[in-house]
């Protein structure tokens, strides 16, 4: 399955054969990951990612998740997930992140609205949640562009440290 957004721009179910790719892009850049992704400052074998691709995989099969690798000119480039769904309310939260280098050209906005269009019309889905760390700039920019709204926000404390993120939804009707 393909979820077409442009010739050069898809979303594809994550696969093992995306290991490679998306492994080195999270390490090559760990230091720009790793505030807002924290496992990334474990990762150093690229059977991680495959490990990851595959329990991603059987939350799919469970009706849990949907993740998707984000393919740029037939690359994975990142991923764009929603999480915990929630097929009573029909509600997801939707979680993504996109290789630096191609950052900041509209990727992550069309994919982000495309995913939102793909879960409502195929399954209606009616509320989406992003939850982004107050100081991810970026994540918040991607979620205003693609018409969310700020609604809340939450502290978080891991390991000592305290975060707040900030909450955002999307309301389809």
């Amino acid at each position: 399955m393909k979820i077409m957004l442009d010739k050069e721009l898809h979303l594809t179910p994550l696969h093992p054969d995306h290991s490679k790719s998306l492994f080195e892009i999270l390490t090559a850049h760990r230091s720009h990951f790793s505030p807002w992704l924290p496992f990334v400052n474990e990762l150093k074998y690229i059977e991680q990612t495959q490990k990851f691709i595959l329990e991603s995989q059987a939350l799919v099969v469970a009706k849990k998740d949907f993740s998707f690798a984000i393919i740029v000119k037939n690359q994975a480039k990142g991923i764009i997930s929603a999480k915990e769904l929630n097929w009573v309310s029909k509600s997801t939260e939707l979680g993504y992140w996109l290789d630096p280098e191609i950052q900041n050209q509209g990727i992550m906005k069309k994919s982000l609205i495309r995913m939102v269009e793909w879960l409502s019309e195929t399954f209606g889905f009616q509320t989406f949640w992003i939850k982004c760390a107050q100081g991810n700039i970026s994540s918040q920019r991607v979620a205003i562009k693609a018409g969310f709204e700020l609604v809340d926000q939450e502290k978080r404390t891991n390991e000592k440290v305290e975060q707040v993120y900030l909450i955002f939804r999307l309301q389809k009707s």
